[in-house]
């Protein structure tokens, strides 16, 4: 029997505070343990945390995402590769929060048909105009097309959905038979979670709405008609001072902080850094036919 609520907005079930971050409060459903931030008004919300600034200022956002083009390329490069293992031949791929393409364009290296959407419109001419991509601007909830694809990813996409429900029964329907959706989420569960508590950087609502674990992201996906297929742990890299600038964001005040995050962002914010692999996972999703 299905546990997560069907609907975050019309749910009857009781839903507690669980924290208040920032001034936005970040609910948990006392049945399904599923945490979220209620979005009021979707439109807005959608033209205002994905402004320009989320890709360009740092705090919730990167300090410049076009900086971490090569890194993104490779990480597409491994997903591709990964799916290999689930998908007999690459074809039809659609990247949901495609940003610039750069996740597409690993796939595409790996000889993938790429698709994507994105709400930022800048991000999504640059896609277009760099590699070529189809790229709608908008998102997964008000997207439309005749095509059937193989793979969709959500590659740290679904904790920004505004609605779960919609965007999950569009991408039941765009996908083939079989069709697999893979998903990258930030892991609540995570050592990391545990030991920092509300300062964790992905709890930073109202660009992210939704935080999940192995339990409520498989309930989520089992109700709409997807069986979870094998999960993990990825290898992935940012820039520093992408880093830096989420610790700056997600920590308190402290005397001289803004000279030290000066600092260290000069002296060492063009380093990569290695992801800590447990705050996030990947799960493959295949479609129920």
């Amino acid at each position: 029997m299905r546990k997560i609520c069907k609907s975050i907005s019309d749910c009857p079930d009781e839903k507690k505070i669980f924290l208040n971050k920032n001034g936005y409060e970040i609910f948990e459903c006392t049945t399904c343990g599923h945490r979220f931030h209620r979005v009021d008004d979707s439109e807005i919300h959608l033209e205002k945390v994905y402004s320009d600034s989320y890709f360009f200022e740092g705090k919730s956002g990167y300090p410049n995402y076009l900086d971490e083009k090569e890194i993104l390329i490779k990480h597409g490069n491994r997903y591709a590769k990964l799916m290999s293992k689930y998908i007999d031949k690459p074809g039809k791929v659609l990247d949901v929060g495609s940003a610039a393409g750069f996740i597409l364009k690993g796939f595409e290296n790996e000889g993938w048909t790429c698709y994507g959407v994105e709400p930022n419109k800048t991000m999504a001419e640059y896609g277009k105009d760099e590699f070529g991509f189809d790229i709608q601007v908008g998102d997964l909830e008000s997207y439309e097309t005749n095509q059937k694809f193989d793979l969709i990813t959500l590659i740290e996409v679904i904790g920004h959905f505004n609605d779960l429900d919609i965007a999950l029964q569009k991408a039941h329907s765009f996908l083939r038979p079989n069709g697999i959706i893979l998903v990258e989420s930030w892991n609540r569960e995570s050592l990391i979670v545990k030991l920092i508590g509300k300062h964790w950087h992905a709890y930073c609502p109202p660009s992210v709405v939704h935080w999940f674990s192995d339990k409520t992201i498989t309930e989520l996906f089992d109700f709409y008609g997807f069986d979870r297929i094998k999960k993990g742990f990825p290898f992935k890299r940012i820039k520093l001072k992408h880093g830096i600038a989420l610790i700056d964001t997600n920590t308190p005040n402290f005397f001289l902080k803004q000279r030290i995050i000066k600092l260290l962002t000069n002296s060492f914010g063009k380093l990569k850094l290695i992801y800590p692999p447990i705050d996030v996972k990947w799960y493959v999703f295949q479609k129920r036919n």
